[in-house]
């Protein structure tokens, strides 16, 4: 799920179209979401599992998408 912080519902669904993205996304316009995550920065990744454990963050952006889907997908192995 992405958080789109300070966007609303009709930029959301541009973003999506323009990059086919297909995961679901709530809009923050007012940053209220990322205020109460107290995050650092963005973009920022949170991965969980069903229960809401964090599994891992991820601090700005993707430099190595490659090394990045490959620890995404030993942490889902591991669930």
């Amino acid at each position: 799920m992405g958080v789109a912080v300070g966007n609303d519902n009709e930029e959301i669904e541009a973003y999506k179209k323009q990059l086919s993205v297909s995961f679901p996304m709530v809009p923050d316009k007012e940053g209220e979401i990322f205020m109460a995550l107290e995050l650092l920065g963005l973009p920022h990744m949170i991965m969980t599992n069903r229960e809401g454990k964090v599994l891992m963050t991820h601090a700005g952006m993707i430099e190595d998408s490659d090394r990045m889907l490959k620890e995404i997908r030993e942490i889902h192995k591991q669930q």
